[in-house]
């Protein structure tokens, strides 16, 4: 490496040097010896004498100035380290000390170089350091929205404080209560799969009331009646009922079969030898096995009109007050979820309140300002107008309306991070009582027109209470509406549970 940087900076080696040398004094000698016709010998006479002399003058004290030079810059060469741009700057010095300018102006170019070249490795592995953490992050999101669910349906609390806990898990569980509703309710989470039913639907060897059963389930799968989720489970069934029904029908063909063979016994009067009882002890056995697959095919066909029943198509009338209010749960659960993020961003600080902070805002904003106070105070400010608008038009007309006005004339009006927050806190609550009247209408609307409830009803959210300052705290502890244990979030972003 030191040799390369020194033929590439500052020329030729020393022993470079000396090879030229040499290769002058041949060529020289050669020249001279081409007057001679015994050439090659006086060539070599000559090289040799010039050999000589140099070792002489060597003797002497006399050093070539040339290869006192390429000697000096090979030193000064050997004190750099190239990962340590100020080497460079130091050997530029004792170059200069030494009366060799053009290598000191050629180290410090150098130095200069490989200092810039030092400082991009360093953002370039910094920004790296960031991508992959975030990468990180968010690959951990993703893997932890798959584990929300526990088996029985339920939210795994643990997975979901955890997502809750840093900005890409508190995306990517926003993201899941928007579309999951509106996902479930056309049977298209996550990427569309190929029909799990369909199997049982185009093989022809499955028995017609089997394929009768899987047509049901896909039916409910394709119009969101049917938990994705449970489609597997009802698969199963749908094996082991065709299971049970070929090995019905083996059963009956064998017990035929026996019996055609006890009658053959019978007609040559060998009806009680040890053959003929084995015979009939395996048909009892058959026949108890065949009683039993009976009494469970049975239950299946109950549980085959009962699917009939549940994916029977709802009147016109009914069905587009149901598509009504799923439209209304799902935009009530999108604002509430948006908004409850809101307040956590207001509550940290990331959202600017006051006549100093806004009068700022506002001058930077004209200048087109990209800083984050004035990037979260838009975010804010085009929300506002989003949550009062929607608040307002989803609960117009019913109970809810009144509080929903009040609630958004306060939020437009708040000039403080605490008025803001528990404004907007009461439309959260406000939209999630919408969501459940939704839920309620389509109950009790099926109830009267005697349809079963469906499958999977409206899902409403539930979020833990924010308390936004210790006035907050105190009234939340004299609340009798929240019990002892209850979760609660302080004005740090800290989950507690109310003593």
């Amino acid at each position: 490496m030191a040799e390369n940087i020194v033929a590439g900076l500052f020329g030729l080696t020393p022993q470079m040097y000396g090879e030229q040398q040499r290769r002058s004094a041949l060529q020289e000698g050669i020249t001279l010896a081409q007057l001679d016709p015994a050439s090659r010998g006086a060539a070599m006479t000559y090289a040799g004498a010039r050999g000589l002399g140099n070792a002489i003058g060597g003797a002497f004290g006399v050093e070539d100035p040339q290869l006192q030079r390429i000697t000096q810059r090979q030193q000064l060469l050997g004190m750099i380290d190239p990962s340590n741009p100020d080497s460079y700057i130091q050997a530029a010095q004792m170059a200069l000390q030494s009366g060799d300018a053009e290598a000191a102006y050629a180290l410090r170019e150098q130095g200069t170089q490989a200092r810039m070249q030092a400082m991009k490795n360093e953002d370039y592995l910094a920004q790296r350091g960031q991508r992959m953490q975030a990468q990180g992050l968010d690959a951990l999101a993703q893997n932890l929205v798959t584990q929300l669910k526990n088996p029985d349906g339920s939210v795994n609390e643990e997975v979901k404080n955890r997502l809750l806990s840093f900005p890409q898990g508190q995306a990517a569980i926003s993201q899941l209560a928007k579309v999951i509703p509106d996902l479930r309710r056309i049977g298209a989470m996550g990427v569309p799969e190929d029909n799990p039913f369909k199997v049982f639907i185009d093989d022809e060897t499955i028995p017609k009331n089997v394929k009768t059963l899987a047509t049901q389930y896909s039916t409910s799968l394709t119009k969101g009646i049917l938990d994705p989720e449970k489609a597997d489970v009802k698969v199963k069934e749908l094996s082991e009922m065709t299971q049970r029904i070929n090995q019905f029908e083996q059963n009956q063909a064998t017990i035929k079969t026996q019996q055609e063979q006890l009658n053959a016994f019978k007609s040559q009067g060998l009806a009680n030898t040890q053959q003929s009882l084995a015979i009939q002890n395996a048909q009892l056995r058959l026949q108890e096995q065949n009683n039993q697959f009976q009494q469970q095919m049975k239950l299946d066909k109950a549980k085959r009109d009962e699917e009939i029943a549940r994916t029977k198509p709802l009147p016109s009338y009914l069905a587009k007050d149901e598509e009504a209010d799923y439209g209304t749960a799902t935009a009530a659960t999108n604002l509430a979820s948006d908004a409850n993020n809101f307040i956590n961003r207001i509550k940290s600080g990331e959202i600017k309140f006051g006549l100093k902070d806004r009068a700022s805002i506002r001058a930077r904003q004209l200048v087109g300002s990209n800083d984050p106070d004035v990037l979260a105070r838009e975010d804010y400010d085009k929300f506002l107008k989003v949550l009062t608008n929607e608040s307002l038009r989803l609960n117009k007309g019913t109970q809810t309306e009144g509080d929903a006005v009040r609630a958004a004339k306060e939020l437009e009006s708040s000039e403080s991070p605490q008025a803001a927050a528990a404004a907007m806190r009461r439309l959260v609550d406000i939209n999630v009582r919408r969501t459940q009247n939704a839920a309620d209408d389509v109950l009790r609307r099926r109830k009267n027109a005697n349809f079963p409830e469906p499958e999977r009803a409206i899902e409403v959210p539930k979020f833990d209470v924010q308390i936004i300052d210790n006035a907050d705290y105190q009234r939340f502890l004299k609340n009798p509406k929240f019990p002892s244990g209850t979760v609660f979030v302080d004005p740090e972003g800290q989950r507690r549970t109310k003593p």
